[in-house]
Protein backbone atom coordinates (compact mmCIF):
# COMPACT_ATOMS: atom_id res chain seq x y z
CA UNK A 1 0.00 0.00 0.00
CA UNK A 2 2.86 2.29 0.68
CA UNK A 3 4.66 1.70 -2.26
CA UNK A 4 1.09 2.45 -4.16
CA UNK A 5 0.87 6.09 -2.22
CA UNK A 6 4.06 6.69 -3.51
CA UNK A 7 3.77 5.66 -7.29
CA UNK A 8 0.15 8.05 -6.84
CA UNK A 9 2.01 11.15 -5.19
CA UNK A 10 4.94 10.74 -8.34
CA UNK A 11 2.35 10.56 -10.91
CA UNK A 12 0.31 13.49 -9.66
CA UNK A 13 3.43 15.75 -9.84
CA UNK A 14 3.70 14.99 -13.14
CA UNK A 15 0.61 15.39 -14.26
CA UNK A 16 0.55 18.83 -12.30
CA UNK A 17 3.39 19.48 -14.88
CA UNK A 18 1.08 18.08 -17.65
CA UNK A 19 -1.60 20.36 -16.98
CA UNK A 20 0.69 23.68 -16.40
CA UNK A 21 2.10 22.66 -19.70
CA UNK A 22 -0.81 21.90 -21.18
CA UNK A 23 -2.44 25.11 -20.21
CA UNK A 24 0.50 26.96 -21.06
CA UNK A 25 -0.14 25.94 -24.57
CA UNK A 26 -4.00 26.65 -25.18
CA UNK A 27 -3.54 29.87 -23.67
CA UNK A 28 -0.42 30.67 -26.09
CA UNK A 29 -2.39 29.47 -29.04
CA UNK A 30 -5.55 31.02 -28.18
CA UNK A 31 -4.09 34.17 -27.64
CA UNK A 32 -2.08 34.13 -31.05
CA UNK A 33 -5.52 33.08 -32.56
CA UNK A 34 -7.81 36.13 -31.04
CA UNK A 35 -4.97 38.47 -32.27
CA UNK A 36 -4.72 37.29 -35.49
CA UNK A 37 -8.78 38.03 -34.94
CA UNK A 38 -8.67 40.93 -33.79
CA UNK A 39 -6.36 42.03 -36.74
CA UNK A 40 -8.38 40.67 -39.28
CA UNK A 41 -11.86 42.07 -38.77
CA UNK A 42 -10.66 45.48 -37.88
CA UNK A 43 -12.34 46.10 -34.64
CA UNK A 44 -12.56 49.26 -32.88
CA UNK A 45 -11.93 49.98 -29.03
CA UNK A 46 -9.12 48.71 -26.83
CA UNK A 47 -7.27 45.29 -27.80
CA UNK A 48 -5.98 44.59 -24.13
CA UNK A 49 -9.44 44.62 -23.10
CA UNK A 50 -10.61 42.42 -25.74
CA UNK A 51 -7.82 39.72 -25.16
CA UNK A 52 -8.43 39.49 -21.12
CA UNK A 53 -11.77 38.67 -21.52
CA UNK A 54 -11.84 36.43 -24.43
CA UNK A 55 -8.74 34.49 -22.58
CA UNK A 56 -10.73 34.41 -19.35
CA UNK A 57 -13.81 32.71 -21.00
CA UNK A 58 -11.66 30.40 -22.91
CA UNK A 59 -9.28 28.92 -19.53
CA UNK A 60 -13.15 29.05 -17.77
CA UNK A 61 -14.41 26.86 -20.35
CA UNK A 62 -11.76 24.68 -20.83
CA UNK A 63 -10.60 24.16 -17.04
CA UNK A 64 -13.06 21.03 -16.30
CA UNK A 65 -12.12 19.08 -19.56
CA UNK A 66 -8.23 19.76 -18.74
CA UNK A 67 -8.94 18.51 -15.23
CA UNK A 68 -10.57 15.73 -16.55
CA UNK A 69 -8.61 14.70 -19.46
CA UNK A 70 -5.15 15.20 -17.32
CA UNK A 71 -5.99 14.16 -13.79
CA UNK A 72 -9.07 12.08 -13.63
CA UNK A 73 -8.44 9.47 -16.28
CA UNK A 74 -5.26 8.37 -15.68
CA UNK A 75 -5.58 7.93 -11.79
CA UNK A 76 -8.67 6.30 -12.46
CA UNK A 77 -7.29 4.27 -15.04
CA UNK A 78 -4.58 3.30 -12.95
CA UNK A 79 -5.92 2.52 -9.85
CA UNK A 80 -8.71 0.20 -12.10
CA UNK A 81 -5.43 -1.26 -13.43
CA UNK A 82 -3.44 -1.79 -10.09
CA UNK A 83 -6.75 -3.15 -8.51
CA UNK A 84 -7.22 -5.71 -11.35
CA UNK A 85 -3.33 -6.93 -11.07
CA UNK A 86 -3.39 -7.62 -7.58
CA UNK A 87 -6.55 -8.32 -6.45
CA UNK A 88 -8.51 -10.13 -8.83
Amino acid sequence: MIAFTRLLVVVLILLSLCYLLANVVLYIKRRRFLKAEWQRRAWQGDERRFLRRALKQFLRRWRLPLVGMIFIVPVTAMTVLVYIINFA
